[in-house]
């Protein structure tokens, strides 16, 4: 199958987390045997050409989107972050082209609502709000005649409710799906954890706004501070954004906190993983969590907060769950597998295989094959 990659993002060599979920599919799909190109849309049309990890990304606007093709004659094209700003790149898509589009985040309206939430500029929330208003007309005026050649697939059902209450019967069943973002579970190879690994915990997580919840890993850190065992743990935090130096400032200083503001590649989390064995990633807003399920998947036991579809994805049995902003929640998480270490190990077992046997690649892969093939998922 050929099979042509539609983005509105991907990572690059200095910008590492843009989509990096799509190029773990292109990779998928061709050591599979599928011809696969990517062009990443760029609404003003600036052309540009990239190379990560030995595939080239083609960047570009309407025009060169129809060259690119024209040139490629794909059997299908895979929409990734369909939304008002990258339906001019639809649009100048061949009707008879079969599109299978993926939902990721904020084009989905709902989850656009829950980050205003986080949002305390007022000219920022004027900004969003506006934004939001749009998405919402913009979905209900393009799925209402739904276009014949277009199919959608959510990251998870929660996601896909989260879109039906705003879009009701005009998001219809039969032309959409649900395929979970997939693990590269060779990557992220699971280990066996030693009951030591429990004292050392990592978070990577970005920090462009509160949406994150990085805020609550901080307080829960802080909160572990009265517990007698505290000195053996280990916490690394890795990351990047806006928000980095100030929320992390209240742990800086702390002799067994080590702070790395920066963005690292794939491998490079899995070494960190290898390294680690609780992942604390707070949330107040996820459609999924691939951060959580690479962890997951490399045997690390995740403590984050149940909200929207984090509970699709986890449970008790393999997890540390907090209800919404409780980060004492997190911090009695921790501390409950510091003081159980078979606990510990056990959540750690069950981690690695709840996630291969959900959203595995060799599992999710075969489905977004046939779905794109024109069959069901």
């Amino acid at each position: 199958m050929r099979i042509f990659v539609l983005t509105r993002s991907y990572p690059s060599a200095d910008d590492l987390y843009q989509y990096p979920f799509v190029h773990r599919r292109v990779l998928a799909y061709r050591a599979r045997g599928h011809d696969v190109a990517v062009f990443r849309f760029d609404p003003a049309g600036r052309e540009s050409r990239h190379a990560f990890e030995g595939v080239d990304c083609e960047t570009g606007g309407a025009a060169a989107l129809r060259r690119a093709v024209a040139g490629f004659a794909p059997d299908v094209a895979a929409l990734h972050g369909l939304s008002e700003m990258l339906w001019p790149a639809f649009a100048a898509l061949d009707p008879q082209l079969p599109v299978c589009a993926w939902l990721h985040g904020t084009e989905i309206p709902g989850i656009q609502r829950g980050k205003l939430a986080w949002i305390a500029d007022p000219a920022q929330r004027d900004e969003h709000e506006a934004l939001l208003a749009t998405r919402i007309a913009f979905w209900r005026g393009v799925l209402d005649p739904w276009p014949e050649n277009l199919r959608i697939a959510f990251v998870s059902a929660n996601s896909r409710e989260v879109m039906r209450a705003d879009l009701g019967a005009v998001l219809q069943d039969r032309r959409t799906t649900v395929l979970h973002n997939p693990i590269d579970a060779a990557l992220f190879a699971a280990q066996q954890k030693t009951p030591e690994d429990r004292f050392s915990v990592l978070s990577i997580r970005p920090h462009h706004n509160e949406a994150y919840g990085n805020d609550l890993a901080v307080a829960a850190v802080l909160a572990l501070r009265e517990r007698p065992w505290f000195a053996r743990l280990n916490f690394t935090f890795v990351g990047d954004g806006p928000l980095f130096a100030a929320t992390m400032a209240p742990l800086r200083g702390l002799p067994n906190v080590t702070l790395r503001q920066c963005f690292v590649r794939q491998d490079e989390i899995a070494r960190l993983h290898r390294a680690h064995g609780v992942f604390l990633v707070p949330t107040r807003l996820d459609t999924q969590g691939v951060s959580r399920d690479e962890a997951m998947a490399s045997s690390l036991v995740p403590v984050t907060n149940a909200v929207y579809a984090v509970p699709e994805f986890v449970d008790s049995a393999c997890a540390g769950l907090a209800q919404a902003n409780d980060a004492a929640g997190l911090a009695h998480e921790i501390a409950a597998m510091v003081e159980d270490p078979a606990l510990f190990q056990a959540r750690s077992a069950a981690a690695a295989a709840r996630v291969r046997a959900q959203s595995g690649d060799d599992v999710i892969i075969p489905r977004e094959l046939a779905w794109m093939a024109g069959g069901s998922a």
